[in-house]
């Protein structure tokens, strides 16, 4: 997420891969259907031309990190209830790099940084990105219309709720030594999320009375209405976990 667009938004303009059809007939049967198999060979190709140095293994300062977000990508897709978790990202990772050389050439370890993230961090990871992309929303609002903006600031502010209340028991301290990484996140998301409530707050109450900070989120009243108006969103802990930066989200 950068400035609360998706990552297909941002990847949009970039090119996919010319041998997607190919890649799709071969696919089909393991990505759930024809069109499926192509959607994901189109945008992770995007993606991956979007972060040359994942593909030219280009070990610089963001290689771990674009190179994470793109495996975690990657694994939320062969995820997804249409595909039924059958495919493994190494068989994934075999064909793909097979039937698109135009994008990944003919090496035989252009794509060695993807492996199957296992479920319980991928859930974590989920609930991340879910509370990061809501935060890319919030701090990406323009308030030169004021009903717009309070709108927004309420529906997205409470969006977090749940998901931070669904994971915050797990870091209390009878459980945060079993989920210190994830722990660590979670309180640096809090800390960017109060950061920019105090940001809205610069601005006077009108605004600041809309947006919901965490440490209110157990009031049974916003609770009730977090679900109320909240909108659908996708990613990130990459192990490279827990590293996705803005698309470059910075967690």
């Amino acid at each position: 997420m950068k400035d609360g667009k998706s990552i297909e938004e941002i990847v949009e303009s970039f090119d996919a891969s010319k041998y997607c059809d190919s890649f799709s007939n071969a696919m089909a049967s393991h990505l759930g259907s024809k069109e499926n198999a192509k959607n994901i060979c189109e945008l992770f190709t995007k993606l991956c031309n979007h972060f040359p140095n994942c593909k030219k293994q280009e070990q610089d300062t963001s290689y771990k990190q674009n190179c994470g977000l793109l495996n975690y990508w990657l694994n939320i897709k062969l995820n997804e209830d249409k595909i039924n978790g059958n495919t493994c990202v190494s068989y994934f990772e075999n064909s793909i790099q097979s039937q698109c050389v135009d994008i990944f050439g003919y090496s035989a370890n252009s794509l060695d940084y993807l492996f199957d993230i296992e479920k319980d961090e991928l859930n974590k990871m989920n609930i991340l990105y879910s509370l990061y992309e809501k935060y890319s929303k919030l701090d990406a609002i323009k308030y030169d219309n004021v009903d717009q903006a309070k709108q927004s600031l309420s529906t997205l502010s409470t969006a977090c709720c749940p998901d931070y209340i669904k994971v915050s028991y797990m870091c209390n301290e009878d459980n945060k030594k079993n989920n210190r990484k994830f722990c660590d996140k979670l309180n640096a998301f809090k800390s960017k999320h109060d950061a920019l409530y105090e940001k809205v707050a610069a601005k006077g109450d009108e605004y600041s009375d809309y947006f919901i900070k965490l440490s209110d989120c157990p009031n049974n009243k916003i609770i009730s209405t977090a679900v109320t108006g909240s909108i659908i969103g996708l990613i990130p802990l990459l192990g490279v976990l827990y590293k996705v930066s803005e698309l470059n989200i910075k967690i």
